[in-house]
């Protein structure tokens, strides 16, 4: 080998070691992950906690919004005995009215107190002055003969959700469009609330099924087996009637032609004497005597019987209903108030509707397409 091919071959050997080397030493890079959220069902997606109303971002009413509802307030509050008082608007979160008013009694006579006084908006006010005026006070005075002086609130303005519920439609009472009553106050001091008056379904037990017992049954027809081996050939089968026992004759000849039916005795035809009676009577043992009839003179008119020391004014009919008692009135007074808001308000709930309402009435102006939402 000549020097110049081995020096040839020392440099190619030198070129390569120090690659080789690196090959050796380095490490080979590792391969990305997967990604987890593209693998179906290998992890939970992570649940985002609700935002509540409140928390929501408040976006401010404007100028134009505030006095348009100024107006039209001032519109529909006009010619109503209402003490109320214009509140600033108020907008937290998704909540909030441009122009809620502090209502703090309703009508003039008499003046129904608002307690406490309820946050409100204007139509709702009006809705709660008409179902006053023309649906509760006229029942008040024709059920309970008194009126109504005040109605208890229990709550008005609320920015929640219904039921207080964080997944739950935002409620009527975050835009101030709601009010829930409990309680009636009358002028004759009587107090009604809505979870004591709310009429309840009473449950009638069943009357008892009385059933006679063997040794009664077996008296009974031990009675009638005596009787019938008793009895003559011209008797027919003893008939037990309760504790009665009844015997009928029949003809021993059944091919005998029936006699004639007799013709009525005239009215002034003398009535058979009681010895006659009494002869037909022995004749047979088992025919009771009939009582003796006194005979009335012919010229007295019949009369009705009425009760004895009895005055006309004193009559009572007899297809008259009972009287209800001021419980069964109260009930039916708050029932019946109840049932005319529906025509009134967009939403009333109550006792009926669920559990959350056992005790009030929710009545709101919510818009509805057809008609009211009522239970």
């Amino acid at each position: 080998m000549t020097p110049k091919r081995i020096a040839s071959l020392t440099f190619a050997l030198l070129v390569a070691l120090p690659v080789y080397a690196r090959a050796e030493t380095d490490e080979v890079p590792p391969l990305p992950d997967r990604n987890p959220a593209r693998v179906q069902g290998s992890v939970e997606p992570v649940a985002q906690a609700p935002v509540l109303p409140g928390d929501q971002p408040t976006v401010p009413w404007t100028d134009e919004e505030i006095a348009s509802a100024k107006t039209e307030c001032a519109k529909a509050l006009a010619g109503l005995a209402l003490d109320y008082k214009p509140l600033p608007p108020i907008k937290e979160g998704i909540c909030g009215a441009p122009a809620p008013i502090l209502v703090k009694s309703i009508g003039s006579d008499p003046k129904v107190v608002i307690d406490p006084p309820a946050t409100v908006t204007c139509p709702l006010a009006v809705g709660l002055a008409s179902w006053l005026k023309n649906k509760v006070q006229p029942d008040a005075k024709a059920m309970l003969g008194t009126q109504v002086v005040k109605l208890h609130n229990a709550m008005s303005y609320s920015c929640r959700n219904r039921y207080g519920s964080a997944t739950t439609p935002l409620s009527e009472h975050a835009l101030a469009n709601a009010l829930d009553v409990s309680d009636f106050v009358f002028a004759s001091g009587d107090h009604i609330t809505v979870l004591d008056g709310w009429p309840r379904l009473a449950t009638v037990p069943a009357p008892p099924v009385r059933v006679a017992s063997p040794s009664r049954v077996a008296s009974v027809a031990g009675s009638i087996m005596k009787v019938s081996q008793a009895a003559t050939p011209t008797s027919l089968p003893v008939i037990a009637r309760g504790s009665a026992i009844v015997v009928t004759r029949i003809k021993a000849n059944p091919f005998e032609v029936p006699a004639p039916p007799q013709e009525a005795k005239s009215p002034s035809a003398p009535a058979p004497t009681s010895e006659s009676t009494v002869a037909k009577t022995r004749s047979n043992p088992f025919v009771a005597p009939a009582p003796a009839q006194a005979s009335a003179p012919q010229s007295a008119t019949p009369q009705a019987a009425t009760p004895r020391d009895a005055k006309p004014s004193e009559a009572v009919p007899q297809d008259a209903e009972p009287e209800q008692t001021l419980a069964e009135r109260e009930s039916a007074f708050v029932k019946d108030v109840h049932d005319e808001a529906c025509t009134v308000f967009g939403t009333t709930l109550g006792p009926a509707a669920n559990a959350a309402h056992k005790n009030h009435f929710h009545l709101d102006m919510k818009a509805r397409r057809h008609s009211g939402f009522c239970e």
